[in-house]
C-alpha cells in the first residue's frame, strides 16, 4: 500500500523560535503526490537531540523521585532525575550528571534499560532511560532545580503508575520497564 507520505523531501526549513534552550522549526515538505505541507515541531538541542532519565533505587527498593514545579501544568509534580544531553556528553555521562545535580547521589553502576520519544509527531529526540541500585551519596541536590526529593517504595510507585497518579512520561515508562524487566527483587 502506497500513500503520499512514503517519500517525503524537505524543501525548505526555517527556525521560528530559538530561546531558552528551545528551538521550534517550520519545515516545508514535498510529498510524493507533489503537494506541500508545512510542518512545525520542536527540535532537540546539543550534538544529538535528546535527554536522559534515571530510575534510581536504594538497596531496600526505594525509588528516588524529584518534585519540581512544571509551569505548563501549573503545579509541582513527581518525576525522575532527568535532563538534556549537553554537547560533547554521552547519554550515560548526562545521566550521571543529572542524577548528582538533582539528588546529590551518583551511581556505582548505571545500566541503560530503554528509550522513548516524548511526542514523535511534534518533537525531535528521545529520552534514554538508565537504572541503578548502587547509589553513592556525593553531596546535596541543587535547590534551584528541584523542590524536593522523596524516597518512595517501588511497589507503591508501580501501583500509583498503574492507577494513573503520575503524569511524567519518563517516570511512568521507567517504572514499567523496571517492573517488566524484573530489575529488582520484591
Amino acid at each position: 500500500m502506497l500513500n503520499k507520505s512514503n517519500r517525503v523531501r524537505v524543501i525548505g526549513s526555517r527556525t521560528i523560535y530559538a530561546k531558552h534552550g528551545r528551538i521550534i522549526l517550520e519545515d516545508v515538505l514535498r510529498l510524493t503526490d507533489g503537494s506541500t505541507y508545512e510542518y512545525v515541531y520542536f527540535k532537540g538541542t546539543g550534538c544529538k537531540p535528546g535527554a536522559v532519565a534515571v530510575a534510581a533505587l536504594t538497596e531496600d527498593n526505594k525509588m528516588i523521585l524529584t518534585k519540581q514545579y512544571r509551569h505548563p501544568l501549573r503545579k509541582v509534580i513527581c518525576d525522575l532525575p532527568a535532563g538534556g544531553i549537553k554537547r560533547g556528553e554521552t547519554p550515560k555521562q548526562a545521566a550521571l550528571r543529572e542524577l548528582e545535580e538533582e539528588t546529590g547521589y551518583t551511581a556505582g553502576k548505571l545500566e541503560w534499560i530503554g528509550k522513548f520519544s516524548w511526542a514523535p509527531g511534534s518533537m525531535g529526540g528521545t529520552v534514554e532511560i538508565f537504572f541503578t541500585k548502587s547509589l553513592i551519596r556525593k553531596g546535596n541536590f541543587n535547590p534551584d532545580e528541584i523542590a524536593n526529593i522523596e524516597f518512595v517504595d517501588f511497589n507503591k510507585v508501580l501501583n500509583d503508575v498503574l492507577r494513573g497518579d503520575y503524569v511524567d512520561s519518563a517516570l511512568v515508562i521507567a517504572t514499567l520497564l523496571v517492573s517488566v524487566k524484573k530489575l529488582i527483587q520484591p
